[in-house]
């Protein structure tokens, strides 16, 4: 704790030596005033009305909306089969499952058909395997539909997973993983997920440690007890006939096993695993990463957490960390902050930057010095509420298209959360006080809690690192997959 307040004070000194000592707080509340808009006044769309929402018989779930000013179909669709979702399985299987449905094809369709298909009518088919859902994405010309459906409908209810489609894909990811891991920024958010989240499954998602476990067998299996109708939901766009998708997706479900509801695992309790951790990189540049678990997943403060997040670092140009780091010290291009409440498991602070090796430390020193305004209440009212009017403006932002209104209503179900949470938001963001503010940056931001990780050439500054915790050599192999969970050295 001494040690975290000597690197306030340090980093007070030098922040403030560059102006007068009462323009430390006021001058950023003057800054992000000009960037204070008028608030933007919109009506919830009102199901039935708006929108319809049809469950097949099947099990499908459908969030319909026609609109026929432009010949497109679009269709954007969740599956429960993240990564969370691997409790009994081998780690990687969502993920190769996932790819498998994009380059396998289906019993009516090669997977050569389908890509011809798409490109021959300008369409275009993304599957995406994350933490706790996978994400399909979908269009074509609105002549297709029937085309698009066959596609959808057959990679989901009958795949034609394969030997030799299921050993393209894992050497596929084994290549892009070795790819990514070459760039310094990308590999530091790695190692500080693997770190921070160690056997729970956000911590190997994006790695290919453990693949080699996976097999065929295990995929097929995986697709049965996940992928069935009651654990999917689509959202449907465009100038389409509803009636005519619905009837054309329910011939491809005859015969298919009944629906079968499926329920995310239960997760672990967070373990802090503070550290500076370092891996040493012969270049001229440090990527850095860091950050913590929340204590809790709790709906009643996510609107106090998004406001956080959106004035320290996740409202680009407006936050505190793009004004002070990239703009005014110039130490950053990028810098920013995470915190993702829409997920199963528990979320996390992040805050990441790429700086230069001789300003690492001077970069930390402002983003922690940031963080302990928001933690001592040092936040002026215009700037207090500049940020509120940011982001009730930015939620409205959220359903700028008919796919996004409808998306954040399927999102809804999926996280189990009342419709008034999207009817009350704003009124929510705007009762929020900055008393209450400064109670959530100590609930949630607390340094001494915090992992760092830092990769570059570290060798030269890592002196300077000391002072934000116990250091920790990294190597460049990643930890196994779902390792048992070990101290660092000397703890």
């Amino acid at each position: 704790m001494i040690a975290r307040l000597l690197i306030a004070v340090a980093a007070g000194l030098a922040l403030a030596a560059a102006m007068p000592a009462d323009e430390t707080v006021s001058r950023g509340s003057r800054t992000i005033s000009r960037l204070a808009a008028i608030p933007l006044n919109w009506k919830l769309p009102v199901e039935g009305k708006d929108f319809q929402v049809v469950r097949s018989k099947a099990g499908v779930t459908f969030y319909c909306r026609s609109d026929r000013s432009i010949p497109l179909l679009s269709v954007r669709g969740v599956v429960r089969a993240g990564a969370v979702y691997e409790t009994g399985y081998p780690a990687q299987v969502a993920r190769v499952t996932a790819r498998m449905l994009r380059e396998c094809g289906s019993a009516g369709m090669t997977v050569e058909k389908l890509d011809s298909l798409l490109n021959y009518y300008a369409g275009n088919l993304d599957i995406d395997c994350g933490p706790d859902l996978v994400t399909i994405q979908a269009t074509i010309h609105s002549d297709q539909a029937d085309t698009l459906v066959e596609i959808l409908a057959g990679l989901l209810a009958r795949p034609a997973f394969t030997q030799e489609r299921f050993d393209y894909v894992v050497q596929r990811i084994r290549t892009e993983e070795d790819t990514a891991a070459e760039d310094p920024f990308y590999l530091c958010g790695r190692k500080f997920q693997q770190l921070l989240y160690v056997t729970h499954p956000y911590g190997y998602l994006h790695s290919a440690d453990g693949i080699e476990k996976v097999t065929l067998a295990e995929v097929q299996r995986y697709f049965v007890d996940h992928y069935g109708p009651a654990g999917l939901a689509l959202v449907v766009t465009g100038d389409f006939d509803a009636n005519r998708v619905l009837k054309k997706w329910e011939e491809f479900y005859t015969g298919h096993p009944p629906a079968r509801e499926v329920s995310p695992p239960t997760m672990p309790a967070p373990q802090d695993r503070p550290g500076m951790f370092l891996l040493q990189k012969n270049i001229n540049q440090c990527s850095i990463y860091f950050g913590c678990q929340s204590v809790a997943r709790d709906l009643s403060d996510i609107h106090r957490i998004h406001l956080l997040n959106h004035m320290v670092g996740g409202s680009s140009f407006a936050s505190r960390f793009t004004q002070q780091v990239r703009d005014r010290e110039g130490l950053a291009y990028r810098v920013d902050s995470i915190f993702d409440t829409d997920v199963l498991g528990r979320p996390a602070f992040i805050a990441r930057c790429r700086t230069k090796t001789d300003t690492t430390v001077r970069a930390l020193d402002a983003m922690l010095w940031i963080i302990g305004l928001f933690r001592d209440g040092k936040i002026g009212e215009t700037e207090f509420e500049a940020g509120v009017s940011g982001l009730k403006n930015g939620f409205v932002k959220r359903f700028a298209t008919v796919e996004d209104v409808l998306a954040n209503f399927l999102m809804l179900t999926i996280l189990n959360r009342p419709r008034s949470y999207l009817e009350e938001y704003q009124s929510h963001a705007g009762a929020i006080t900055r008393l209450q503010l400064q109670e959530t940056a100590r609930k949630y931001l607390n340094p001494d809690r915090m992992t760092f990780v830092v990769v570059g050439n570290v060798r030269e500054i890592e002196d300077g690192l000391k002072k934000f915790g116990t250091i920790y050599r990294l190597n460049e192999a990643a930890p196994a997959s779902r390792p048992e969970r070990q101290p660092p050295p000397g703890r």
